[in-house]
């Protein structure tokens, strides 16, 4: 199953706009959220987050991360 918002280059799949949702949340104090193998690397594809090469860091939410979650905001 997936989605194709307002970016038709880009289709994710529910769980990575889920788990993409899920980073951007503010989380006082707490790691972010352990992510699948698989959906990790379908975001980084994507452009959306970012992590050290060996995966074993903090994984961000790039500018086009941000910029996919307001514009599925703003539909």
């Amino acid at each position: 199953m997936t989605t194709e918002r307002d970016n038709p280059g880009r289709t994710l799949t529910l769980a990575a706009v889920w788990a993409l949702e899920r980073l951007a949340q503010q989380r006082y104090g707490r790691d972010a959220p352990a992510l699948n193998w698989s959906v990790a690397q379908e975001l980084r594809n994507a452009g959306f987050v970012s992590s050290p090469a060996n995966w074993r860091g903090a994984v961000s939410i790039t500018r086009a991360g941000q910029n996919y979650l307001r514009a599925r905001v703003e539909l």
